[in-house]
């Protein structure tokens, strides 16, 4: 519910965000076109304005050990998403318990057109690294990514 909840505010705000002037026009495919009004880098053409999600997954996101051995870190694809810049990325973590505890859930570090990196500090929530992809916690990664791809 938390993860629906937060979607529908990320999709709100990316919404908003379309210029007011542009709302109705639509691309070649009849798509309604969004702006980006600014982002990492030199904006590109609107045309090559981007919107593109993902998940890691449920029970097979690949947590990686970090090194006080206590808490762990997700490296995030997306490749297939094809921006040619550094998209602007919003995350959450999903899961069935405990991930109300952790900390760095909307945290995202070392972004590149391709991916992106996620820090969890879960010692506090006192779920062990091996249990979190387990049928009791389900922890993963939902991200909406927004950029240029050309």
């Amino acid at each position: 519910m938390k993860v629906a909840i937060t979607l529908l505010v990320v999709v709100c705000v990316l919404t908003s965000s379309i210029d007011a002037k542009k709302k109705n026009k639509k691309n070649k495919r009849g798509q309604v076109q969004a702006q980006i009004l600014n982002g990492e880098e030199e904006n590109s053409a609107d045309s090559c304005a981007k919107v593109c999600s993902g998940t890691t997954g449920r029970r097979v996101t690949d947590y990686q050990n970090y090194s006080d051995g206590k808490n762990v870190y997700v490296d995030v694809d997306m490749t297939g998403c094809g921006f040619a810049k550094i998209p602007n990325v919003v995350i959450s973590v999903e899961g069935s318990s405990s991930h109300w505890v952790a900390l760095g859930t909307s945290s995202v570090y070392n972004t590149t057109p391709t991916s992106f990196r996620v820090y969890l500090k879960n010692d506090n929530s006192g779920v062990a690294r091996g249990n979190l992809n387990s049928e009791s916690y389900k922890w993963n990664i939902d991200w909406i990514a927004v950029g240029f791809t050309c």
